[in-house]
């Protein structure tokens, strides 16, 4: 028995639901394949609060709101010294992950992707200009695949660590802390830090990251070494003698990583099958989408009959690489910030100073006082072709460069900047130029356009160096 789709994804969790939701919806033909039955049990139920514009995106905000998940308040944090802080996290929630992705699957199969759970995929075989895919007895073929198996990496290809390798040692407690109405807490040793949170059943998931030598150098003794963890935390100690451990300790990778190339013509691999981020951050799902909906719109480009995969493919790439450097840099800046143990082995392979901030331009000449002149962009400012998403395609359209500016900028505020920006040299004032941009922009861009440009000292006179 075999059966014909256009786009296969294989892994229903975050990133590929997202992907199948998107692309479903734009019409194409789409299966979904998981090897388990949703909803399932996942590990990393923090939510950090940037997830909330991605499922309005995805179109479940309402739904995920109205799930019975834990709006994170008050979280207990020992990180730099010995000293405890107690964070409000407005936005976040703790989740059920089993519900949550079934959730966003659910949404994908509203959107039109066929679902097919569970369904163990083998390793697929690329035939010609396609794919086959043996799922038990039948076959699927596809034109193109999406890998989102997250660290099972269905797709073939070497993994480049962008940190220490990490191990995560997880059990789920019943009873005991937090008190108090704290959510999640995060405390610091000499081996590594613990991270835990109170689950919308009540349970309390405890996780400990240390080196994987540590567990090596105890003898391989998982629940002495994650007990022992646990009691040299005074957030946790209170875990080991008034709770109990419901399940197994469990151990997995924790290490993060990217797969050199994630995209091409026929193929792309998204969330943890393209990169995994450092767990410090809490926002995992929130970059699983993210990569879900750029792969979307990158495949949508490829598929389409006018399409540029070459954009496209350029596209998603660098999508990648920025992610992988901002979360690589972040999180070894944050490592940085410890000093109790800065010394030990765990604290100092994964430190590193932050990256020094963009030099702003300096800004001499007040916005009031520039309308009345001639002005230009900055003589280190250009307008090159990029690849951008534009509406549900990557087109090449002209970005805004300079050094004060983390990526080019395309798009402000929904406008492109590139026609705007091209009338200033030959307009005989700034103020010119914004009257013009107010004849075809929404009431209230021009203006701020304008104080965009003028805040980064990308606009100067026309007579300055």
């Amino acid at each position: 028995m075999s059966d014909d789709v256009e786009l296969c994804v294989v892994g229903a969790g975050p990133a590929g639901a997202a992907l199948a939701t998107r692309l479903a919806g734009l019409g194409h033909d789409v299966a979904i394949v998981d090897q388990h039955r949703f909803p399932r049990p996942h590990v990393g139920e923090s939510l950090s609060p940037g997830i909330w514009p991605l499922l309005d995106t995805l179109g479940v905000s309402d739904r995920v709101a109205d799930a019975g998940f834990t709006q994170t308040s008050i979280a207990r944090v020992r990180w730099r010294d010995d000293n405890e802080e107690r964070t409000e996290a407005p936005g976040g929630l703790t989740v059920d992950r089993g519900d949550f992705d079934a959730i966003l699957l659910q949404r994908a199969r509203e959107s039109g992707a066929r679902a097919l759970a569970p369904a163990r995929a083998r390793r697929p075989i690329r035939h010609g200009d396609g794919w086959e895919l043996a799922l038990g007895n039948s076959v699927l073929r596809a034109r193109f695949l999406a890998d989102a198996t997250g660290r099972r990496r269905l797709l073939s290809g070497r993994c480049s660590p962008t940190a220490p390798r990490t191990l995560a040692l997880h059990a789920i407690w019943r009873g005991g802390p937090p008190p108090d109405g704290t959510q999640t807490c995060i405390d610091v040793s000499a081996d590594g830090w613990l991270w835990g949170a109170r689950l919308p059943d009540g349970t309390f998931r405890a996780m400990a990251f240390v080196d994987p030598e540590t567990l090596r150098t105890e003898g391989r003794d998982r629940l002495g070494l994650y007990r022992r963890l646990l009691a040299q935390s005074r957030m946790f100690a209170e875990l080991t003698t008034c709770a109990a451990i419901t399940g197994p300790v469990r151990a997995c990778d924790a290490t993060s990583y990217v797969a050199p190339t994630s995209i091409d013509e026929c193929s792309v691999k998204v969330g943890e099958a393209a990169f995994a981020i450092d767990p410090l951050s809490s926002s995992g799902v929130q970059t699983a989408i993210q990569t879900g909906l750029a792969a979307a719109a990158a495949v949508h480009s490829i598929l389409a009959r006018e399409g540029d995969p070459a954009a496209a493919i350029a596209y998603y790439t660098t999508h990648q690489r920025h992610s992988v450097d901002r979360h690589a840099a972040t999180a070894a800046s944050l490592y940085a910030e410890h000093r109790t143990h800065a010394h030990e082995s765990f604290w100092q392979r994964r430190s590193a100073a932050p990256p020094q901030a963009r030099e702003r331009v300096p800004v001499t000449t007040p916005l009031a006082e520039l309308l009345a002149r001639r002005v230009r962009l900055h003589a280190d400012a250009s307008l090159r072709d990029t690849p951008c998403v534009v509406g549900d395609h990557v087109e090449v359209r002209r970005a805004l460069t300079h050094p004060v500016l983390d990526r080019p900028v395309a798009f402000l505020g929904g406008e492109e900047l590139a026609p705007l920006l091209e009338l200033l040299p030959a307009s005989p004032s700034l103020a010119h130029v914004i009257g013009g941009w107010d004849r075809v922009l929404r009431t209230g861009h021009a203006i701020a356009i304008a104080d965009w440009l003028h805040a980064r000292g990308l606009l100067v006179e026309m007579d300055a160096r």
